[in-house]
């Protein structure tokens, strides 16, 4: 009889019945009528996100994290195109974390590329700046070892081509970078103390003695020759030259005479002193018009480099402070205290401390650190390097190689190049595991 029904008939049975069922007959009913119903569904019936449109499925993937994104482009073609879009990987290139340091406070960084970003392999750039950054969180480095001081280094500089090294034996290397020679392509003399403090820029060296000196050199070096000249001595400090900065004609240098200075390098005149200190001058960083001093007082002062005006006095280290770095909006300093602190310039108060109890920090003095836009690497006497978080103040790395105290560090997202006072420099590689 249920066949001589039209369908209007056999839907109002149906219903009835359905009226009368319970769970089991409703559940028994689903798996039934399941595979009946795909019979004329399109094969991707199921995959929600490939019906969506392309703006909307885009919004919804840019939430995934790097890996979740990769495993996405596996589940099948239709979501390999939509995880493959290019759109989505500038947008991770251009996350602070993800861009190089050198491109760190260009705006609109990615677009500098080309002017059709489709074309330009931004997920394979994302790659290669994935793996350095599970490198550095990992540990996965390889090591040269730079040796020829007949004593402990006391700083260290590099560039794309040279690792410059000064050292309490009074002499400053110069090694190729590009080789695995260990051996120095030249040696600079001319200092008749130790050379505590260099800034290297281009092919320009400033260095800093306990002579009471800074000499201005000129370094060319290429594949089949080179040369250094000594373009100027400046002299006017009483006693060691321990920090400087230099900014294109001019340097900024601090003295254990208690004074920084301010030199015109193509007038070999100090332009002018500043007094406040009460103790060693130890450290400085010059940004934007802004110099921040560390001291063997404890304190650091913040200085307007224009009208030579101490603007703020920090206190808080209860030892010398050793080092310090302005960056992201605040200072960053280091002390024999074995304290990493993190100041707000502004209104003088300390932000955040991280000790080696409550920070899984160094356990004896720190010596040096250096920051950039997402990162701090810092080393202490207690023969490690540390790779901290700027944000949070996350340890994220500890690495061990050196014998002794670690006296000086420079880094750039592929390497770390590191002094001892084992006599040694280390170059810590990122980019070749």
């Amino acid at each position: 009889w249920f066949d001589s029904c039209n369908d209007n008939q056999r839907n109002y049975i149906l219903r009835g019945l359905l009226d009368r069922c319970k769970v089991p007959q409703m559940h028994m009913l689903s798996m039934v009528m399941a595979p009946i119903l795909h019979k004329t569904c399109p094969f991707n019936c199921e995959d929600m996100l490939a019906w969506l449109p392309t703006h909307i499925a885009h919004k919804i993937l840019v939430y995934l994290d790097p890996v979740s994104l990769c495993q996405c482009s596996l589940v099948n073609r239709s979501w390999y195109r939509m995880a493959n879009d290019p759109k989505l990987w500038i947008r991770l290139c251009n996350q602070p974390q993800w861009i190089p340091s050198e491109y760190a406070n260009v705006k609109r960084y990615a677009q500098g590329w080309n002017n059709d970003q489709q074309n330009v392999p931004w997920k394979m750039i994302f790659g290669e700046r994935y793996r350095l950054y599970r490198n550095w969180m990992k540990g996965y480095c390889s090591i040269r070892k730079f040796e020829g001081h007949s004593q402990g280094i006391s700083c260290v500089k590099f560039d794309e081509s040279r690792i410059i090294t000064s050292s309490y034996d009074k002499k400053v290397k110069v090694w190729d970078i590009r080789t695995n020679s260990p051996w120095s392509a030249m040696t600079l003399t001319g200092h008749t103390g130790t050379v505590r403090c260099m800034d290297l820029k281009e092919n320009r060296l400033v260095t800093g003695s306990c002579d009471c000196t800074i000499k201005v050199w000129d370094l060319h070096m290429s594949q089949t020759w080179s040369s250094v000249v000594c373009r100027a001595t400046l002299l006017g400090h009483q006693h060691t030259v321990r920090c400087l900065q230099m900014e294109g004609d001019f340097v900024i240098s601090g003295s254990y005479d208690r004074t920084l200075r301010i030199w015109d390098i193509r007038t070999k005149t100090c332009m002018k002193i500043l007094w406040g200190h009460t103790d060693c001058v130890l450290c400085l960083h010059y940004v934007d018009n802004l110099l921040a001093s560390g001291s063997y007082d404890c304190t650091i002062k913040i200085w307007n480099m224009q009208t030579g005006i101490c603007l703020n006095t920090l206190e808080g280290h209860e030892r010398a402070v050793t080092c310090l770095k302005i960056a992201n909006g605040q200072i960053i300093s280091g002390s024999v205290d074995r304290n990493i602190m993190f100041w707000d310039f502004r209104t003088g108060e300390c932000i955040r401390k991280l000790d080696w109890i409550t920070s899984e920090g160094h356990t004896a003095p720190i010596r040096c650190l250096q920051a950039d836009h997402w990162r701090i690497v810092s080393a202490a006497d207690d023969k490690t390097i540390k790779v901290w978080c700027l944000k949070s103040g996350k340890r994220l790395a500890t690495f061990v190689g050196h014998q002794d105290g670690v006296t000086h560090l420079q880094f750039n997202d592929r390497v770390i190049v590191s002094g001892s006072y084992d006599t040694s420099v280390r170059l810590w590689d990122f980019s070749v595991c």
